[in-house]
């Protein structure tokens, strides 16, 4: 096998997938035929893609479409596109209201998925993580989103131990579910030194259009600033943002 036989074959799955994006469904034939290859490899390549729910079978015609990872992968693209472009002025909003680092997450299985984010202005602040991907269980905005989640999740996707960011973090699974609770019950979360030992943060959740929570909006900033009291303080102003981003969210979505 060459070296680049396995780049090669990658290639051509994803040419696969823009094609198929573009048809209905397509027999083996067709597909072969617009990525130019023989039959036998666009079978090859659909049973691997199959294999994996990229695309999926019609057992009655025998013709293949897109499977639900691919349109899970649209779907979240789509979501998360239209969430940043609602949340963005909202979050630009809120910093001028606090002047601290606001950020709009989301739950990307047992991660924090940072979308967006406002970076304070003042000289001591915390920087915005967009793009960054960091343990729910020690922040804010993904302790708020696994709040929501059954507590079978927890139990099913988080070791008994947890790793330990910092002497803070809550460490043990048990402890998190107790935590859990209370943040559902008292609708924000707080996060108090459990990622970086000198940042604090506090989350409110964003409901999509239909109730379900989609994602947090936080406030991060230097633990020097701020008490928990102070932080909990600001949950109604955080959770005023946040339903002016459902409201936009719904007006992008009709």
């Amino acid at each position: 096998m060459s070296n680049n036989e396995p780049h090669d074959a990658v290639s051509k799955s994803l040419r696969a997938l823009l094609v198929l994006a573009t048809h209905e469904s397509m027999g083996v034939s067709e597909l072969s035929r617009e990525l130019d290859v023989a039959a036998s490899t666009a079978h090859r390549l659909l049973n691997i893609m199959r294999l994996h729910d990229f695309v999926e079978q019609n057992m009655h015609n025998r013709r293949y479409r897109l499977g639900p990872a691919a349109r899970k992968l649209g779907e979240t693209s789509y979501r998360d596109g239209h969430l940043v472009a609602a949340g963005r002025p909202h979050l630009d909003n809120l910093r001028n209201l606090v002047d601290e680092t606001v950020n709009l997450v989301a739950l990307d299985g047992t991660d924090a998925l940072f979308l967006d984010g406002i970076q304070s202005r003042q000289h001591l602040r915390v920087a915005t993580r967009t793009g960054a991907r960091l343990p729910a269980y020690a922040t804010a905005g993904g302790k708020l989103l696994l709040s929501r989640l059954p507590r079978t999740f927890v139990h099913s996707q988080f070791p008994i131990t947890l790793d330990r960011v910092t002497r803070f973090t809550i460490a043990d699974r048990n402890q998190l579910e107790i935590e859990l609770e209370q943040i559902h019950a008292q609708g924000f979360a707080i996060n108090f030194g459990e990622h970086l030992a000198d940042v604090c943060a506090v989350a409110v959740p964003v409901l999509g259009i239909h109730e379900e929570p989609i994602a947090a909006l936080t406030m991060a900033a230097p633990l020097s600033r701020w008490t928990r009291r102070r932080l909990a303080a600001m949950a109604p102003t955080l959770l005023a943002e946040a339903a002016a981003i459902t409201r936009d969210l719904r007006t992008i979505d009709s």
